[in-house]
């Protein structure tokens, strides 16, 4: 009996021990992961840096700061150096989603219907990209950003189908107008 009791308990123990020295997947700190994708960036390996930026998000969902600088390198690597447009939109929109209340989460979503609308030349898109940003940001909050003044601008230009530059002489043709009729009344 007392045999028996010794062979389960150097089992346990070797199961323990075992089980103690197998390695498992360590979290690498913050920092580390910003700092290898910049490298992986600077080495032209941008889909191992895409995967690194991934993994910080996925391993610090809570860091803010640091998963807004991932997101933000993902869609830039998509845009600048793949030319993945759609993979540039659908890593601003999932910003987006997950940072909905700050100037990063609502600059994202303006910048997934600029991407449709001047790089991906998809106007219908663009049109529906525009109108779920002003849904959600009818108005600008501070002072120094005009991103909903510019995305109604940009949704009007779309639906008229005329070109921004088209929609400037316009409004400034109407505004001379505006100014001559005054002049007359006040005569």
């Amino acid at each position: 009996m007392f045999k028996f009791h010794l062979s389960i308990l150097t089992l346990l123990l070797a199961a323990f021990i075992f089980s103690s020295c197998s390695k498992t997947p360590s979290t690498k700190p913050e920092q580390t992961y910003i700092d290898d994708g910049k490298k992986l960036e600077e080495e032209k390996k941008y889909d191992e840096a895409i995967a690194n930026y991934k993994e910080l998000i996925k391993n610090y969902p809570a860091s803010e700061k640091n998963a807004i600088y991932a997101y933000n390198r993902i869609a830039g690597i998509y845009f600048e150096n793949m030319r993945d447009y759609q993979k540039t939109v659908d890593t601003y929109i999932e910003m987006a989603d997950k940072f909905p209340n700050t100037k990063d989460g609502k600059n994202a979503l303006f910048m997934a219907a600029f991407t449709y609308d001047e790089h991906m030349k998809d106007k219908e898109k663009a049109k529906d990209a525009y109108k779920k940003f002003l849904a959600k940001y009818p108005q600008d909050t501070d002072p120094n950003d005009k991103m909903s003044e510019s995305a109604k601008t940009m949704l009007q230009v779309l639906e008229s189908g005329k070109t921004i530059e088209d929609m400037i002489k316009e409004n400034s043709g109407s505004d001379k107008t505006q100014k001559k009729d005054t002049t007359k009344t006040k005569k």
